[in-house]
């Protein structure tokens, strides 16, 4: 019964391959503005700190691959992780945030509680974060540590992972903090969470910590 119940979550299972969703490191502490064209700032010095935390948690970790959405909050958090791999970062738009006014430099207006926020319809969110999965494990080869570490944005996380466990957007309560870490296991298909938005490596950050 035991292996019964691993196998269906695939635990310690054969060949199946990890992708760590990670959310950027903080780009927003001491920003000035956040109206002004599309929201691209770069990692903040808390960020910086941050993503450094990340790679150290990261660096006895075997990757096989390190990939990143386009946005500098995520390819500088990126960067920090691939560096002590001696890996390149490779970058997909697919990994955007999911569009919302105030990313692209406009108003907007608020909407009501409990209505989905977003301009990009929550199904094309899960369609693109599950084709950009897909290929993350495609491309890792037999030869590669069977884990890709794949740095992307907070909304694009939430609303993925949350059709992952079969729950729409609202339904999984979590906002996955700066730089923290995912993961799933993958196989043949198959997705399943393995743990949601850790960011242990941060505790020593935190407010009231000693």
């Amino acid at each position: 019964m035991l292996d019964d119940l691993h196998a269906r979550h695939l635990v310690g299972v054969a060949d199946v391959r990890e992708v760590w969703l990670i959310r950027h490191a903080d780009a927003y502490v001491g920003l000035e503005s956040l109206n002004e064209g599309v929201l691209d700032p770069p990692l903040s010095a808390l960020g910086l700190e941050q993503a450094a935390r990340l790679a150290r948690r990261l660096s006895d970790v075997p990757l096989g691959a390190v990939w990143s959405s386009s946005l500098r909050r995520a390819a500088e958090t990126a960067d920090a992780v691939a560096r002590p791999h001696g890996l390149e970062v490779r970058h997909d738009e697919r990994l955007r945030e999911v569009r919302t006014d105030w990313d692209e430099g406009r108003s907007g207006s608020l909407k009501e509680p409990g209505v989905y926020p977003f301009l990009e319809p929550e199904s094309e969110v899960v369609e693109r974060m599950s084709s950009v999965v897909a290929d993350v494990v495609a491309t890792l080869t037999p030869a590669d540590p069977p884990r890709a570490a794949v740095v992307t944005h907070n909304a694009a996380i939430a609303l993925y992972v949350a059709s992952v466990l079969g729950l729409g957007w609202g339904q999984l309560r979590i906002m996955p903090q700066y730089t923290s870490v995912t993961v799933l296991a993958v196989k043949d298909g198959q997705v399943v969470v393995h743990s949601v938005a850790d960011a242990t490596h941060l505790a020593a950050q935190r407010p009231g910590s000693d």
